[in-house]
């Protein structure tokens, strides 16, 4: 994987969490419609990346910015900040990968 197709997967993904959730906000569950697209999504992120670089993935996607809006910072073993945007996030998971290199 590259990371042009990495960033383009990150950004549409972080479009429909944002597009579900303006939807759900209307009143609008679809989270039985979107399951079926969401296991997918997984299922492919897990072909190509181990257990530790699909768990950064999804820390980004989902944990990284709280209900509150507030952004959770993740650090290294040093204390540096780490998956604070797309660039980050990509640093922590090339080497991740399992296919594509």
């Amino acid at each position: 994987m590259t990371y042009k197709n990495f960033k383009i997967i990150i950004e549409s993904l972080e479009r429909v969490g944002e597009r579900s959730h303006s939807i759900y906000k209307l009143g609008v569950n679809l989270m039985d419609y979107e399951e079926l697209y969401h296991n997918i999504i997984t299922s492919l992120l897990n072909s190509v990346f181990d257990k530790e670089g699909k768990d950064w993935i999804d820390w980004y996607l989902y944990e990284r910015v709280g209900f509150t809006n507030k952004v959770n910072l993740a650090t290294d073993k040093d204390g540096n900040e780490i998956c604070y945007d797309i660039p980050s996030l990509w640093e922590e998971v090339k080497n991740n990968l399992l296919i594509g290199k």
